[in-house]
């Protein structure tokens, strides 16, 4: 069974974390961005197990509280958080203690949105990686200390990124990225259609992708994230009070446009035969993908 319209990954870490290697395990070789957060470059997980295939979008964000955190406890953030069916806490491992309480807060931080914006219903996983401190000597932590930090500081599953290979521990378990990804197969990534995104209904199936329908469908989705965090989380430039609330209502202006326009897509394809809506939806996907560049 193929899974059209999986739920989101999105891996967080802060400034300075060197992803690019787990984006490679994760998308390909082929995903080696110099800043995850920026690249126009589509990433996406491929799952084939014996009972589901799924290309999973993954989405990448840097992590710097308490920025990250206002923005996204904001009403409007919780119809991302819906959309994403797996966090992936990405950081390296600790010099000395007050790096340790900067993990915690990260840990606890990211959980919290979690909580607000997915509500208890919220069912997917949380996954807390760590990489290899390049700095020595570091504080060294035994596997279940790890374990038992990311489960008091919000249930996650803890993951040691410095482990390769198909390793595994003490009672056979998969360790390291193994486990990482062996986690992933097994969350659910049903139930995160586009709809949270105002993509529901375009009908963006198999026989699209052969036209490249999908990408751009894609490129609509992951634009539309983009404008969602900029309006809650300003950037650098923008201190001054006016300035950000030009910027904002802007920005907010140009969301609810293209949420509109999709709006409109949809109630315009609904009495059309599936081919012709498939055509009339591309095309007006396209549309919309030249008017916001």
């Amino acid at each position: 069974m193929d899974i059209p319209h999986p739920r989101r990954i999105l891996i967080l870490f802060p400034p300075d974390t060197p992803v690019s290697s787990l984006l490679q395990d994760l998308t390909g070789p082929s995903a080696s961005p110099t800043d995850p957060t920026t690249s126009s470059q589509e990433l996406t997980h491929q799952i084939t197990t014996p009972y589901y295939t799924a290309s999973v979008p993954v989405w990448t964000d840097t992590l710097v509280l308490p920025s990250w955190k206002t923005s996204w406890l904001s009403p409007d953030a919780g119809e991302v958080v819906r959309a994403i069916g797996a966090f992936v806490l990405v950081f390296r491992k600790p010099v000395a203690d007050s790096d340790l309480e900067d993990i915690k807060s990260l840990l606890g931080a990211v959980n919290e949105v979690i909580e607000k914006g997915g509500g208890y219903t919220w069912d997917g996983v949380k996954l807390a990686v760590g990489l290899k401190q390049g700095v020595a000597p570091n504080l060294q932590l035994a596997e279940e200390e790890w374990e038992g930090i990311c489960r008091e500081d919000g249930g996650w599953e803890w993951v040691d990124g410095e482990l390769e290979g198909s390793g595994r521990g003490e009672f056979g378990e998969l360790t390291g990225i193994a486990r990482l990804k062996e986690a992933l197969e097994t969350n659910d990534w049903e139930g995160g259609d586009n709809d949270e995104l105002g993509l529901e209904g375009l009908d963006f199936g198999e026989a699209d992708r052969d036209e490249g329908f999908d990408a751009e469908a894609a490129e609509v989705e992951r634009e539309m994230f983009e404008m969602r965090r900029a309006i809650y989380e300003p950037g650098e430039g923008q201190e001054e009070e006016g300035i950000a609330d030009e910027v904002e209502d802007s920005k907010v202006e140009e969301l609810e446009s293209m949420m509109l326009q999709m709006q409109a897509i949809r109630d315009m394809g609904l009495d059309m035969p599936e081919p012709e809506r498939k055509k009339f939806a591309a095309k007006a996907v396209r549309d919309i993908m030249k008017k916001s560049i």
